[in-house]
Parts: C-alpha cells; sequence; structure tokens
C-alpha cells in the first residue's frame, strides 16, 4: 500500500471527493483517506504521477509521505546555550584581565565574565 499526504482537506465530503477521484485511476484497487491525519493509502498498479494528478484534478493536493519523509529528517543546530553562571564563574577565575594584573581590588569592578554566542 503506497501513502500519500493530501492537503487541503477540510470535510468529510472533501475525503469522499478524494478517494472518488483516485478510485477512478486506472491500477487503482483499493483507497482509503484519512481526514483526520491527512493522508491516503492506494492499493494497485498505479503510479504516483497518475495518483497524484487525480488528486491535484479534484482539487487538493498530494505528495508521497517516502518523500515527505526524507525532507523532514534534516536537522540544523543554529546556538548551544550554556548555563551562564557556570560559564561566568569558570571564565573569571580562569581568564586573566588586565585589570587585575595591574589593581587587583579592580577584579570585581572591572572583568565580569565573558560570555560567547555560537552560531554553526
Amino acid at each position: 500500500m503506497e501513502q500519500f499526504n493530501v492537503t487541503g482537506m477540510s470535510c468529510a465530503a472533501c475525503s469522499a471527493r478524494v478517494e472518488k477521484a483516485v478510485k477512478s485511476v486506472p491500477g487503482v484497487t483499493g483507497c482509503s483517506v484519512s481526514l483526520l491525519t491527512n493522508s491516503m493509502g492506494v492499493e494497485g498498479t498505479a503510479e504516483d504521477a497518475a495518483i497524484i494528478r487525480a488528486v491535484e484534478q479534484a482539487g487538493y493536493g498530494a505528495s508521497p509521505k517516502k518523500a515527505a519523509a526524507a525532507a523532514s529528517t534534516t536537522i540544523r543546530i543554529t546556538e548551544i546555550r550554556f548555563p551562564i553562571s557556570a560559564l561566568s564563574f569558570f571564565l573569571y577565575y580562569t581568564i586573566p584581565c588586565p585589570t587585575t594584573q595591574q589593581q587587583p581590588a579592580a577584579n570585581a569592578a572591572g572583568c565580569y565574565g565573558v560570555t560567547f554566542p555560537i552560531s554553526l
């Protein structure tokens, strides 16, 4: 059974219309449309292009589920966050500050720690 995503359906009449359009395609032996999941299962030997064309001619959109699944597997990390208190504590006590070398009392007022935004 081939699975498809169907877009544009909003009621039971829409899903019935899609089902009727797909069942009229030569080579389709069975069709089941789900309004809840906006998906459709098709049995038979019909080509995907013919099934998609029939759905589009009925006024809706369709795409194979395998194409949608492959497109959604890309993950992109854009920012890494660190706990501010731990990072500030680490940087405050490990990175030399120019003000501490000249005036140790200026450390509290002159060097509060550094945060680094990271983008990948």
